[in-house]
């Protein structure tokens, strides 16, 4: 199964080159990924972003991992996501997939879908360094 991973340079210019890679990266982001452009806005990168994203990573001088998190516990939007800053996307990512089923399973069982979707963001919020919406590019320049 791969671990599609968009992966996020800075340029000193403002703007961002893009690579993505199907299985992921390790320590060189560069060499497991493809090209996607160059010369992306902040607007470009976010709307890049959907479900099918499992991580982000901004290659800057001090890297920062994104798990990709798919809020939606109906299934149906693929655009809600949010960005879970973390420095083990492994481990986030492992709790983030067993929180998310057992949301979907709550909602197939009658919560409210916006009750499910809630409970996962506070989830998340607190395992994670930092939560950012997928459409606040802010997150690509500075962390804070």
């Amino acid at each position: 199964m791969g671990q599609r991973t968009l992966v996020v340079v800075p340029r000193p210019d403002g703007g961002f080159d893009c690579r993505y890679a199907h299985w992921g990266v390790t320590t060189d982001p560069f060499s497991g990924s493809r090209p996607l452009g160059r010369d992306w806005s902040g607007t470009a990168v976010c709307a890049e972003l959907d479900a099918g994203y499992d991580r982000l990573l901004v290659a800057a001088a001090r890297p920062r991992w994104y798990c990709v998190c798919w809020l939606d516990p109906t299934l149906t939007d693929p655009d809600d996501v949010v960005l879970a800053r973390t420095d083990d996307p492994d481990r986030l990512r492992e709790r983030w997939t067993e929180a998310k089923s057992r949301a979907v399973d709550a909602v197939a069982r009658g919560t409210a879908p916006d009750a499910a979707r809630a409970a996962l963001l506070l989830g998340l919020a607190r395992r994670a360094d930092a939560c950012h919406r997928a459409d606040d590019a802010s997150f690509l320049r500075d962390d804070g």
